[in-house]
């Protein structure tokens, strides 16, 4: 109810509070975080808003349109302010309940969201303006479940300040079926249950405690709160500030291996262990902005630093390992361990200029450098108490005479690395130049270059000084447990032929890249469009120092038919490069340090020289886009889009092919603000064709064909997706009703064909196995339905009421996990996720609206 305020002054405020979107004040170019909504209601009660009876337009009737053809949405009719002294503020809260039935628990209905039964807070939200000086305060909220809600607040004056602030809890859920047999699921100490003996327990005794083990659910709950401010400091030049902390917890399945299980199955092991999620992201920001008007300048920091709660964690092994080398023993190996992701931090510098030119031409010029930052503290090689390794003569004590038995003594401390800590870091510098031009009103002229530099600083060699060896100790020790001299590790000494990684990669790169194009309106209904581009990547340590990428893309746009707007887009990329060199990381390598003396038969080849390796191969490629929009009526619209990309790759062994499709059809209708109805339908296919080859020996002949890689060891894959989507909605508004429906499908295979010329392509293969044979393994398919119906009535002005119910299916065939519904224990391997499942739930929710 509005109380002596003049009728202009009303009519003010409601335009204001209409067009300037919530958050969105002061400074509309940055902030502190992405839109935020919840899974209950995506669009934050944009969707559910009382359309205008007035339309699109408020001077003449009609739907209006985008330049692509597009109809607009029609916007919400304007709020009912209230006065309260120098402010009209406006306001609404949706409150309810909600009824979840049916496999409620399952994964895949619950990703990113937590649907629970009870009461929620659908929205509640609070504007209020002040004319006067154009003060405004707005809040928003939602709250799902627990693990699932939202608040943001904002405040401040247009033209002048805008201070804001949210909160952020979002669930992720990555498994409804998990069966760790640890206990300490989502700390970093994995213990085995009472029953079962690290490094003492049979298969049969694990089966059976996975088998007992309940069901649980593994998640992880993203928590984010940050602060932004924004400020006029006058016309030309504003300040922008923003901070953000983001914390994750929970625990997700993660691996564990015990050396290769594919190879020793009685003897090495497998884990899906539950690896913990305890770290947090802390982001900052801030930007100088001047804009006048010849000049617009930008200048701004950007810093990101990431925090691990945990530096490692460890997991107790259930079973014995027993060396290769008959009449040996292994000390009992208890535990493994794996490094948490290091903190790190990033800093950034950028500043930009952007200039207006003759010919109503802008050019730009922006300028950044940044560091990416890892110090953190070095984990101990190994977690292990007394000796590891194999005891030889049955002593239990490393020596001369039992060469393949350590002490953990001179491993299990952080005195056994070459320093305490990384102390690593890449350098970033990127310069960018845009230009363009406009010396007629039917051409422009576009171009650009950029150059982007990373630099690596900081190499880690790893070296023990306790003892004297290169490189790090393999699987937890499990390797050497197994195979004498497998551990991991070279010295000049005892083991100069060993062959191990000693050293870190760094990666350093270059890209110098410029572009050419030009627009040209050739008739009122024709627009025709190219551009040239040419990229440089240069590159340390890789396969190729040198890759150059060539393109011309053409574009099309015709709108020669009454109501069809026609676009076509086509381009056609080429790379090539300097000589590929199939090995270079050899210095990484102890072939690489003084001392080393090469095996009698001389150093194995570990890759074919016919690899190719997608990112650095020649590839041609050709692309296309056709969309075609018509509008069919004054209120109606229908959408076609066709995609397309081709890429040929040339390798024998390696990527080979890359190729996909993809067609859009979509319909719209609007006959009046009261109704709309839509309706899509989406097609996609891909196809990957690679090609690879097995090492059946250890020869220094890298050639394909060779006795390393011999014809009969190459394998052939071609993966093929398809997936269908379509859709429907429909919204109705009679008298005080209003009725809603939606339906979703989505529907995804693929399948994986394979051929290979011999068992000995195959990591691990029945001898038996010979010839040519090819097949392919059982279908993927993700499928997916959903419908959503509702009706609102409202009452009054003030109060409606909304009933929905949402019925959603899914059909999951994943051959990955088939049988793990019966057991996850198969021999020594342990798995503890159970994969997706076939799900049917239901959603039903009622919730009041009240504005305030």
């Amino acid at each position: 109810m509005h109380r002596n305020v003049p009728a202009l002054r009303r009519s003010l405020l409601t335009t204001a509070l209409l067009a300037t979107p919530l958050f969105a004040a002061a400074d509309t170019g940055a902030g502190v975080d992405t839109w935020r909504a919840s899974k209950l209601d995506p669009t934050a009660g944009a969707a559910s808003a009382t359309p205008d009876p007035r339309g699109t337009s408020w001077l003449s009737p009609g739907q209006r349109r985008s330049p692509g053809g597009m109809l607009y949405l029609c916007p919400a009719e304007p709020p009912d302010l209230t006065d309260a002294g120098d402010w009209a503020w406006y306001g609404n809260v949706q409150f309810g309940y909600l009824s979840t039935s049916g496999d409620d628990g399952n994964a895949l209905w619950n990703r990113y969201v937590a649907w629970d039964s009870g009461l929620v807070l659908g929205l509640l939200q609070l504007s209020a303006r002040r004319a006067a000086d154009g003060s405004y305060a707005d809040v928003r909220a939602n709250r799902t479940s627990e693990d699932d809600a939202f608040f943001e607040a904002a405040f401040g004056r247009a033209g002048s300040y805008k201070v804001q602030a949210f909160l952020r809890e979002l669930p992720n859920v990555l498994s409804h079926n998990a069966k760790p047999i640890w206990n300490g699921v989502g700390t970093n100490a994995l213990t085995l249950p009472a029953n079962l003996s690290p490094a003492g327990s049979t298969t049969e005794q694990v089966a059976a405690a996975s088998a007992a083990t309940p069901e649980r659910t593994l998640k992880v709950t993203r928590s984010k709160q940050g602060v932004g401010f924004d400020m006029f400091l006058s016309p030309q030049w504003t300040v922008h500030a923003n901070f953000s902390d983001e914390e994750r917890n929970g625990a997700r399945p993660f691996g564990g291996a015990f050396y290769y299980g594919f190879a020793f199955p009685d003897n090495a092991a497998v884990f899906e262990t539950t690896k913990p999620i305890d770290d947090r992201t802390i982001n900052l920001g801030a930007a100088l902005r001047y804009a006048g008007p010849v000049w617009r300048m930008d200048f701004a920091y950007a810093g990101s630093f990431y925090r691990d709660r945990y530096t490692r964690y460890t997991y107790e092994n259930p079973f014995a390992l027993t060396p290769i080398v008959p009449g040996a023993t292994s000390p009992p190996l208890v535990r493994g361990q794996f490094a948490t992701e290091p903190d790190n931090g990033y800093h950034n510098l950028r500043a930009t200029f952007t200039r207006k030119l003759p010919w109503n031409g802008e050019a730009s010029l922006t300028a950044s450098a940044g560091q990416m930052r890892q110090n953190d503290a070095l984990i101990a090689p190994i977690d292990c108490t007394g000796t590891f390794g194999i005891d030889g003569d049955g002593s239990g004590v490393p020596g001369p005479n039992n060469p393949f038995l350590y002490s953990c003594a001179q491993w299990n401390t952080p005195a056994a690395l070459s320093r305490p800590r990384a102390d690593l870091a890449i350098d970033t510098t990127r310069v960018d130049a845009r230009a363009t031009l406009q010396p007629g009103e039917r051409f422009t002229l576009r171009a650009g270059a950029t150059f982007n530099r990373d630099d690596y600083r900081g190499t880690y060699l790893a070296y023990n000084p306790l003892t004297g060896d290169y490189g790090y100790i393999t699987e937890n020790g499990a390797a050497g447990s197994l195979v004498p001299g497998a551990v991991g590790t070279w010295n000049p000494l005892t083991s100069p032929s060993a062959i191990v990684r000693v050293r870190n990669l760094p990666l350093d790169r270059e890209t110098t890249s410029a572009n050419l194009g030009a627009d040209f309106r050739a008739s009122e209904h024709n627009t025709f469009g190219a551009t040239a581009s040419f990229k440089r990547d240069e590159r340390t340590n890789r396969e190729r120092e040198r890759a150059d990428t060539s393109s011309v893309k053409l574009t099309w746009i015709n709108r020669a038919l009454a109501g069809v707007t026609l676009r076509a887009n086509a381009t056609w990329l080429k790379r090539r490069g300097d000589d590929y060199v199939y090995d270079p990381y050899g210095f990484t390598y102890s072939t690489s340090l003084p001392g080393f003396v090469p095996p009698p038969d001389g150093v194995p080849s570990f890759t074919v020289d016919a690899m190719r390796k997608y990112d650095l191969a020649d590839v041609d490629e050709t692309k296309f886009d056709v969309m075609a929009t018509l509008a069919l009526a004054a209120d109606m619209t229908l959408s076609a889009t066709v995609r397309g990309d081709r890429n040929d790759y040339d390798a024998q062994i390696g990527r080979q092919r890359y190729d996909t499709l993809g067609a859009t059809l979509q319909w719209e209708w609007q006959p009046s603000p009261a109704t709309r109805a839509s309706a899509y339908f989406g097609y996609d296919m891909s196809r990957l064709d690679l090609a690879n080859v097995g090492d059946v020996n250890t020869t220094p002949d890298p050639t394909l064909g060779g006795a390393n890689y011999p014809d009969s060891a190459r394998w052939w894959s071609t993966d093929r997706q398809h997936n269908r989507n379509a859709g429907f909605t429909l919204d109705r508004s009679v008298g005080r009703w209003r009725f809603d429906a939606a339906w979703n499908a989505l529907y995804a295979r693929g399948i994986t064909d394979f051929r290979f010329n011999s068992g000995s392509a195959l990591a691990y293969f029945a001898d038996s196995i010979g010839g040519i044979r090819d097949g392919a393994f059982p279908a993927l398919k993700y499928r997916v339905d959903s419908v959503t119906v509702g009706a609102t009535y409202a009452w009054s002005e003030r109060w409606s009421v909304r009933v929905f119910d949402l019925v959603e299916r899914g059909r999951i065939e994943d051959w990955h996990y088939f049988g793990f519904d019966a057991e996850r224990a198969f021999g020594r391997r342990i798995y503890t996720d159970g994969g997706p499942e076939d799900y049917r739930a239901n959603l039903i929710g009622v919730l009041v609206d009240v504005k305030l």
